[in-house]
């Protein structure tokens, strides 16, 4: 692995070496805490060797170092203090330094308790100064001076500070190096595919990436982020001109994965919306007939679609959908078959796919995995281009070598490969401050709102007229339309429209919105007798007083 690979590892799976750190801190930091109190005495001895050649002095200094942590010296002190001491623990307390440039010998004990300490090293200098006299040989009287020992300080008890400073940043280094040994292990390991050079080891060209870094998760720009995604790998694909079999044709391009659940649905809605947006006819067909997602993504409803047409049972301009408001134009999967394979290798595909290309600059069709079944197959011997959808950490590098292979033995051409790199729930915005954003999944219908944003509203329906009501019985209630010229509504206490509405109209007749209710006598008029109206109200098309006038009937008369 090369360190520029490695570096990037380690950005990539910044977790692995975080957390070794953090984890390795807190033990530091809680054992400093947590243990108890060291106490250190010290004793300084002074030390005559008699005799003034500088190597001979060193020579006995170390010796009785060498005395003082010795077993002969610790068995000493274990006899006289007694138990919980040992002399293995006695050894391990004891130490003795020579001050630089003196004869000074400084002994040193540390224990958890601070008299056990003291003890100790009172102990070990009386046992140091008793055995010296034992092993030194009588001098003569002209040998000079006999070598002596003494006792120039008593004991000094402190309390020896815990360096919590030192212990953290070892821990810290310690736990850096563990996670880098982690990722190194790691990535010699892997077998899924996590960057693109990942891909281009494998000979394939990769088109674009669709990801959403941090800072965009950050901003709360997701939607913006994602559409500027499938924006970019609209410009990063190869001339779609340069796809085409014919000049007189659309280009006609598969997008499948190596393996379901690999967003092949997802980056083919997207992309087809960017490629929308550049005023191409753009057609995207879901042939995914065994488990389709496209109107799960688009919102749109089952019906017939490119099994029935195959089955011959409906044509290609009767089945096409336009679920975004001309904004791009979708062919369902149709009615679910039994066995889609038979369906895909009907003998019209390669007709049906022609017509299309025909039709349309730009065909995107979603295809189901390549592996385990063979419509992706079937389908890309009909197209121009594939393009295979590999998802990042978790698409194996043997399936995306298998469906290399798989593609260059059915005589299609890998257009390239896009990494998609989306995370399982994308971020949102909130669509009201009351109301906390929902994260979308990037399987799920949300990722076309995140792409076009909110819908327009659907306008409300027309409120319908005030029913008419009364209290007269209705003598024929099979009524649908009112013919004025014909037809009167005999006295009574028929309720009627305001005066700001008018009745609506279709070829002369009065279309009867409401629901009478009433008891009013509805007969037959004489065609010479114009139509009567209510008292008090006036038709539309006239004023306060219209051409005809308004006539009463005899109850009517004598009701006022």
């Amino acid at each position: 692995m090369e360190l520029r690979e490695y570096v990037r590892a380690c950005r990539r799976r910044w977790i692995w070496i975080v957390l070794p750190v953090l984890l390795a801190v807190g033990g530091a930091v809680g054992l400093s805490f947590t243990q108890e109190p060291a106490y250190k005495s010290s004793m300084i001895l002074f030390v005559s060797t008699g005799s003034s050649d500088p190597d001979a002095k060193a020579s006995r200094l170390n010796s009785y170092i060498t005395l003082l942590t010795g077993p002969r010296v610790a068995q000493t002190v274990v006899d006289r203090l007694g138990e919980p001491l040992t002399p293995a623990r006695v050894q391990e307390s004891l130490s003795a330094e020579v001050q630089a440039g003196t004869d000074l010998l400084v002994v040193t004990a540390k224990d958890e308790s601070s008299a056990r300490s003291r003890e100790m090293v009172t102990s070990a200098t009386s046992a140091l100064i008793a055995l010296a006299k034992r092993l030194d040989p009588p001098a003569a009287a002209s040998d000079g001076p006999t070598p002596t020992i003494s006792i120039a300080q008593d004991p000094v008890t402190v309390q020896e500070p815990g360096d919590l400073v030192r212990d953290v940043g070892f821990s810290a280094v310690l736990g850096l190096l563990v996670g880098g040994v982690l990722v190194a292990v790691r990535e010699a390991t892997r077998k899924t595919i996590t960057e693109e050079d990942d891909l281009r080891r494998l000979g394939i060209g990769t088109v674009g990436v669709i990801s959403l870094n941090g800072r965009w998760a950050r901003s709360g720009q997701a939607d913006s982020a994602l559409a500027e995604a499938f924006r970019r790998l609209r410009s990063l694909l190869p001339e779609v001109a340069g796809l085409r079999r014919g000049p007189t044709r659309g280009t006609a391009l598969l997008l499948t994965a190596a393996n379901p659940k690999e967003g092949t649905t997802a980056v083919a809605c997207g992309l087809a919306i960017a490629m929308a947006e550049t005023g191409a006819r753009v057609l995207l067909v879901d042939a995914n007939l065994r488990s389709p997602g496209v109107g799960r993504y688009l919102a749109m409803d089952g019906g017939p679609g490119l099994a029935d047409v195959l089955a011959g049972r409906a044509e290609v301009g009767d089945v096409l959908r336009d679920p975004l408001d001309g904004r791009l134009t979708v062919l369902p999967p149709g009615e679910k078959r039994r066995d889609p394979g038979e369906v895909l290798a009907s003998p019209k595909l390669a007709a049906t796919v022609r017509e299309l290309t025909a039709r349309f600059d730009i065909v995107l069709i979603d295809a189901p995995p390549l592996h385990g079944v063979a419509d992706a197959a079937v389908l890309s011997k009909v197209t121009d281009g594939a393009l295979l959808i590999v998802r990042a950490n978790r698409t194996r590098t043997a399936d995306v070598r298998r469906s290399t292979d798989l593609l260059e033995q059915v005589g299609a051409r890998l257009v390239g490969a896009v990494l998609n790199a989306l995370p399982r729930r994308l971020p949102t915005e909130p669509a009201a401050p009351a109301k906390p954003g929902i994260p979308a999944s990037v399987d799920s219908p949300g990722l076309v709102t995140t792409l076009l944003g909110e819908q327009d509203d659907e306008p409300e329906a027309a409120t319908p007229p005030n029913p008419v009501s009364g209290r007269a019985r209705v003598s024929e209630t099979a009524l649908a339309t009112v013919d004025v010229a014909h037809s009167v509504i005999t006295p009574g206490t028929l309720a009627t429209r305001p005066k700001t509405e008018a009745p609506a109209t279709a070829n002369g007749h009065v279309v009867a919105h409401a629901v009478v209710r009433g008891q009013a006598r509805v007969t037959e008029a004489d065609p010479d007798i114009p139509a009567q109206r209510s008292p008090g109200h006036n038709d539309p098309g006239e004023g306060e007083e219209g051409s005809g006038g308004s006539t009463k009937s005899k109850d009517e008369e004598q009701h006022d």
